[in-house]
C-alpha cells in the first residue's frame, strides 16, 4: 500500500478529534497508477492544445493558398487577399513544400516588410513577429529573439534566421515580392 499524509490537520484550531484521526489516506497501487495516468494525460493534452515548445507551432496564421503564387524563385503575394498583411504589425506564415523552407512574412511599417525562415535554429520551433519590439521571437519557452533581417539577438539559438528580400511590387503596390533564391 502507498500512503499519502495529509499535513496540518492536527494543528488546525477547532479541528474535531475525528478530523485529527483522519490524517492518512491509503491508496492502492491501482489508485496511484490511475492518478498518475490522469495527470499525465492532462500534461499531454496541454501540449497538444498549443504549447509551442511541444507542438513546434506558433500562433501566426497561415496564408491562404490562393493569395500567393510561386514563380521564377519569387513568392508574389496579393496583399488585398491577406488581411493580416494589410496593416503594420501583421504577419503570416507560408508552409509550402515548393519553398526551400517555410517562411514568415511580417508587415513592419506602412511600406516595410520582412521575410525570414520560420524555424528557430535552436529546436525548430516556429518564430513569431512581435510588433511591439519589431523582432521575431521563438514561440518556445526559451524565446530566442532575432532582428527583422534574421540576425540573432539573444536566447539559446546562437544562429541567425535566413532572411529573404521582400519589397512592394514596382508597378503594383498591392503585390509583395519575396525573392527566395
Amino acid at each position: 500500500m502507498l500512503t499519502l499524509v495529509a499535513q496540518g490537520i492536527s494543528s488546525i484550531s477547532g479541528a474535531t478529534q475525528a478530523d485529527k484521526e483522519i490524517q492518512m489516506k491509503k491508496l492502492s497501487r491501482r489508485q496511484f497508477v490511475n492518478s498518475v495516468a490522469i495527470a499525465s494525460t492532462g500534461v499531454w493534452l496541454a501540449g497538444v492544445s498549443g504549447c509551442a515548445t511541444i507542438t513546434k507551432r506558433g500562433n501566426t496564421p497561415e496564408i491562404e493558398p490562393g493569395a500567393y503564387i510561386l514563380e521564377n524563385n519569387k513568392v508574389r503575394i496579393a496583399l488585398d487577399k491577406v488581411p493580416s498583411l494589410q496593416k503594420a504589425g501583421g504577419a503570416v506564415k507560408i508552409l509550402d513544400s515548393k519553398l526551400p523552407e517555410p517562411i514568415i512574412v511580417a508587415r513592419t511599417s506602412d511600406y516595410g516588410f520582412s521575410a525570414v525562415a520560420i524555424k528557430c535554429p535552436h529546436r525548430g520551433v516556429e518564430v513569431e513577429y512581435d510588433p511591439s519590439s519589431s523582432q521575431f521571437r521563438c514561440a518556445c519557452i526559451a524565446h530566442s529573439t532575432f532582428s527583422l533581417d534574421g540576425t540573432y539577438i539573444k536566447g539559446p539559438a546562437k544562429k541567425p534566421l535566413k532572411s529573404y528580400p521582400a519589397r512592394l511590387g514596382i508597378l503594383d503596390k498591392n503585390k509583395l515580392v519575396i525573392n527566395i533564391s
